[in-house]
């Protein structure tokens, strides 16, 4: 439900703003993690794990400041739009949190739990498309004859006069079942924060493909951008060779402060 939840009202979101607004605000969701996984988890985010995050936060700024900045994009709906891109990642964090915990006390094994929760989302997307049928939205939210938020039997004419529809149509599928079972495997063996660090990462690819198939302009903001976004996933993950003895110097004080602060109360 978390994901569903979120992935609507994300999409929500992005019909009342800008894709370069999406992108940023889309990256407030490795700062939910990482809360919601001290908080629920006990999990420990020591200060070069912080550092990381930040670099991918102002990385992702970075590049989605080089699109506002090129687009005449003007709406009175952006501030709503952002609010509800902010309040899906908290969902969404609260998603990568509560499976996190579910595969690692459970033991579920990542690929039995991807199933699971598809055969959930599809039982629950084919309910929900009977209501959406009949609800009448402004066509801010849809693109269909009848103006409806969700017109399934249409999408099934037009996929009959344009079998190369099932193209894209199965290969979103396949890409996004695999891309479900790497990410909970990654929750399971190392941690929901990792995954969305990872995850972060993934723009660059969009990126480079957007470039060689000509759908987007090259800003000169976003190599930077995703340079500092690469420097954070490597200092998030202790992968950069040259700062370690500084890395281990933080580590060592951040667990040294934890130390303190557990045994304080047994002095007392």
């Amino acid at each position: 439900m978390c994901d569903m939840i979120g992935t609507s009202l994300m999409y929500v979101g992005l019909n009342l703003t800008n894709p370069s607004s999406f992108q940023m605000l889309r990256g407030a969701v490795i700062v939910f993690v990482a809360l919601l996984s001290m908080a629920f988890l006990r999990r420990q985010i020591v200060l070069r794990m912080w550092a990381g995050i930040f670099f991918v936060i102002f990385g992702l700024c970075v590049v989605g400041y080089s699109d506002f900045a090129a687009s005449n994009h003007d709406s009175s709906n952006e501030l709503i739009g952002d609010l509800i891109i902010v309040g899906a990642q908290i969902i969404t964090a609260t998603q990568m949190v509560y499976e996190e915990k579910y595969v690692n006390t459970k033991n579920i094994p990542p690929l039995q739990a991807v199933g699971w929760e598809g055969f959930f989302g599809l039982l629950v997307t084919l309910l929900m498309l009977i209501p959406f049928y009949f609800i009448h939205v402004p066509s801010t939210f849809q693109n269909n004859p009848r103006g409806v938020l969700e017109d399934l039997p249409e999408a099934f004419v037009q996929i009959a006069h344009n079998a190369l529809l099932m193209v894209p149509l199965l290969g979103t599928i396949v890409s996004i079942a695999f891309f479900n079972f790497a990410g909970i495997s990654v929750t399971k063996e190392l941690s929901a924060t990792t995954r969305m660090v990872l995850d972060s990462v993934r723009t660059v690819v969009i990126w480079g493909a957007s470039l060689s198939l000509k759908w987007m302009t090259f800003h000169a903001l976003q190599i930077p951008g995703f340079l500092l976004l690469i420097l954070g996933m490597c200092l998030y993950n202790n992968l950069l060779p040259a700062p370690r003895t500084l890395v281990r110097c933080c580590d060592r004080r951040t667990d040294d402060l934890l130390i303190v602060t557990e045994e304080s109360p047994e002095r007392q």
